[in-house]
């Protein structure tokens, strides 16, 4: 049997290890489901953690794979639970559409060095279901369209979630990356199920997106989808940069602490762009399954509070 959990660091609760610790964090970010939020209602310990983090004036921002949501929307999904969070205080994976101009001047063909050239203002980019009301891509300033028939005029593809003609809207898609196999393929959530509201699966973007590049792959095209949500960068250096505007000054990523109860998902993330992490065992990871992981977070909680 496997006994690597023996070795790793495990307190009672977040608060507890805050109140004795706090001077080694600079700042703190977590997970919203199954962190702050469990089956819908107010984590235990969630509010006593919230409350401490702004009597102490601690940075901290929440971050969430829901692409399905605005931030205005899920603060007021939180905030039904009895926990006060502001929509300023979130960061979602599709809040990295704000940043996609930028960094499709960098993007290059990992096949043969080809650039696909620049976002443009004119084309514009057809969605795949929800994008949140208000709509992440149009706040991001970006021109779209959901008119199947005007999707061969479009500049790429964003993968949204649910309420879409999956056969109609996935057959075009596939055969808009045959026209046109360097388009971006921009996938804001890369998760490929998440838990539905009576605990059934429901098939995310990243399930859809994966999807969409095997057969593309088995018809001898390669297109590498762009994910904005964790485990991936983009949600991460995004947090990262609003927490040292917010607040004024710099903040070493080795100071800040993700909190997150999905090892591939907010754990992987973390150590990946260099943050302190910490599973809490509120959500759908368990001791045995950190036993068999190869990713380990640098402690565990078992609660918030």
């Amino acid at each position: 049997m496997n006994n690597k959990t023996n070795t790793l660091p495990t307190f009672p609760t977040l608060s507890g290890w805050l109140e004795s610790n706090m001077p080694e964090v600079d700042a703190l970010i977590f997970d919203i489901d199954g962190v702050l939020l469990v089956k819908g209602k107010a984590a235990e310990g969630s509010n006593r953690v919230m409350k401490m983090l702004r009597r102490e004036k601690i940075p901290f921002y929440l971050l969430t794979n829901d692409g399905d949501h605005s931030t205005q929307e899920k603060a007021s999904i939180i905030r039904q639970s009895g926990l006060e969070i502001f929509p300023e205080e979130i960061v979602s994976c599709a809040d990295g559409l704000m940043e996609l101009p930028v960094r499709a001047k960098k993007r290059k063909s990992r096949e043969n060095g080809q650039n696909p050239g620049t976002i443009t203002d004119d084309e514009p980019f057809f969605i795949m279901g929800n994008l949140g009301n208000p709509c992440f891509a149009q706040k991001a300033g970006m021109n779209t369209t959901r008119n199947l028939e005007k999707i061969n005029s479009c500049q790429g593809i964003i993968v949204g979630e649910r309420n879409y003609d999956w056969e109609k809207t996935i057959n075009a898609a596939v055969n808009f990356f045959v026209k046109k196999p360097y388009a971006p393929l921009i996938v804001p959530n890369p998760d490929e199920y998440y838990p539905g509201s009576q605990g059934e699966l429901c098939i995310g973007a990243g399930g859809v997106a994966r999807f969409i590049v095997q057969i593309l792959k088995t018809y001898g095209i390669t297109v590498t989808p762009d994910y904005l949500g964790k485990p991936f960068t983009p949600i991460f250096k995004k947090t990262h940069s609003l927490l040292e505007e917010k607040y004024g000054k710099k903040i070493p990523l080795n100071r800040i602490l993700m909190t997150g109860d999905y090892i591939n998902s907010d754990i992987k993330g973390a150590i990946n762009f260099g943050c302190l992490s910490a599973i809490v065992l509120t959500g759908v990871t368990t001791m045995e399954m950190l036993d068999k992981s190869d990713t380990l977070p640098d402690m565990v909680f078992r609660t918030l509070g």
